[in-house]
């Protein structure tokens, strides 16, 4: 049915870890589709990862069968959206049509049957540190231990912001060393060996926007309507974004059973709670890794025996809470 596969934004952070897994599988991809790099900032030159070269947006063909995956922002998701023809899919990592009604919001370990070919030929990746939430919530779930309330903290790595902010970061590093004045031209401030609010607006419920997508984008995956309150932070790492999360079940459930449930995700979750010997995920633990780290599991004290209990997650945004999501919504799309 597909002719082609094209990733627009195939330079930045996420395109580069999409293109990553596109080639680590390549001969189940060709010679039967055609795989289009888009980069506007790039084209004519070489992708070391396929040999490919880049493409400009003006260059693609929308009468060919194919599926998109916009890793770049929102306003190409929107011209894409706009040219795009029913026999194509566009798999959107930007936030742009998230909580359209229309369009499924979707991590296919948990919810890839909301995708109908019929209903919407745009699919929707989730918020990075919705993913990584999504993964630990689904267990509980799927086995009928209903949430009536979470509270989570993130702490959320440079590399969530691009490439630009990546770099800063860095820059900032560089400057701080050699104790010259800190170069704060994307961040506005200090983010070297500083955490603050994360940068997203504040919206007219005082919460940033990123505090907003874990709020509604959980909820829209799991068609809930558990009571979520969140501050989202930027913290100064490079890649991997955690959270402190505590949840507070309908009905009790013992730690047996709870690491039994998490166990059985073992294709989605790693647990890594040794509390002998202090070993639990990290910032780096999780990188490049597909799968979402958890450990510091304990029980919280001030509410009944069994009904609330404190998590500590990682996870890889730009894999786990991108690219690897994408990759596998189009997997999904490619068997059906």
């Amino acid at each position: 049915m597909f002719k082609n596969i094209i990733v627009v934004g195939s330079t930045g952070l996420v395109g580069i870890e999409f293109v990553k897994l596109l080639t680590g599988s390549i001969t189940l991809y060709t010679p039967k589709f055609n795989i289009i790099l888009i980069s506007n900032n790039n084209v004519g030159q070489q992708c070391p990862n396929t040999q490919l070269i880049y493409q400009p947006m003006s260059s693609i063909d929308y009468s060919i069968p194919s599926i998109f995956i916009n890793c770049a922002n929102a306003e190409q998701a929107i011209e894409i959206a706009n040219k795009i023809q029913k026999h194509s899919v566009l798999i959107d990592n930007s936030s742009e049509y998230r909580m359209n009604t229309n369009v499924p919001l979707i991590i296919p370990e948990i919810n890839f049957t909301d995708y109908d070919n019929n209903r919407s030929n745009i699919i929707a990746n989730p918020n990075c540190s919705t993913i990584i939430l999504a993964i630990l919530l689904n267990p509980f779930i799927l086995n009928n231990f209903p949430i009536k309330r979470i509270v989570i903290s993130t702490y959320q790595a440079a590399s969530g912001s691009g490439k630009i902010g990546l770099q800063e970061l860095k820059v900032q590093a560089n400057d701080y060393v050699n104790g010259i004045p800190i170069t704060s031209e994307y961040w506005k401030q200090q983010y070297i060996f500083n955490t603050f609010i994360h940068n997203s607006p504040i919206d007219t419920n005082k919460y940033c926007q990123e505090e907003n997508k874990l709020i509604n984008e959980t909820n829209k995956i799991f068609k809930t309507k558990i009571g979520i309150s969140p501050t989202c932070v930027r913290v100064p790492v490079l890649r991997s974004h955690c959270s402190s999360v505590n949840i507070e079940f309908d009905k009790p459930i013992s730690f047996e059973q709870l690491i039994n449930l998490l166990n059985s995700s073992s294709d989605t979750l790693e647990i890594i709670n040794n509390a002998d010997t202090h070993e639990f995920p990290t910032s780096i633990s999780s990188n490049n890794s597909h799968l979402v780290q958890v450990g510091h599991i304990r029980p919280d004290h001030s509410l009944e025996t069994n009904k609330g209990w404190n998590f500590w997650i990682s996870g890889d945004q730009l894999l786990r809470g991108a690219a690897y999501n994408a990759f596998m919504i189009m997997n999904g799309i490619l068997k059906n």
